[in-house]
């Protein structure tokens, strides 16, 4: 997992924490701190997911930043796991995307 990530103008820390310090989430960002936590010991296809998860509350933050809690929630839970399904399938388009 990368150390970092920059989001528009910022660069979250990506930081583990154990699940006693988690207990109620897999993942959390804090865009006040720019720091975004994914739980430990998940299994890997869970800790990308969530990560994505996390990356999209920093980005709609950025870009958006007025939406009701519940509504980004669900729109994020909706598009990260079919999002990262599309990148993992699909590494040619990742490719292409990023040159």
């Amino acid at each position: 997992m990368p150390a970092s990530v920059r989001i528009g103008p910022h660069v979250y820390s990506i930081l583990r924490k154990p699940a006693a310090a988690m207990p109620n989430s897999w993942g959390s960002c804090d865009n006040g701190t720019l720091q975004i936590w994914v739980r430990q010991r998940l299994k890997l296809s869970k800790s990308k997911e969530i990560l994505l998860h996390e990356v999209f509350h920093a980005c709609l933050h950025s870009s958006v930043n007025g939406g009701s809690y519940n509504e980004e929630e669900d729109f994020v839970e909706a598009l990260s796991p079919a999002l990262l399904q599309v990148i993992q399938d699909n590494p040619e388009l990742l490719e292409y995307l990023t040159q």
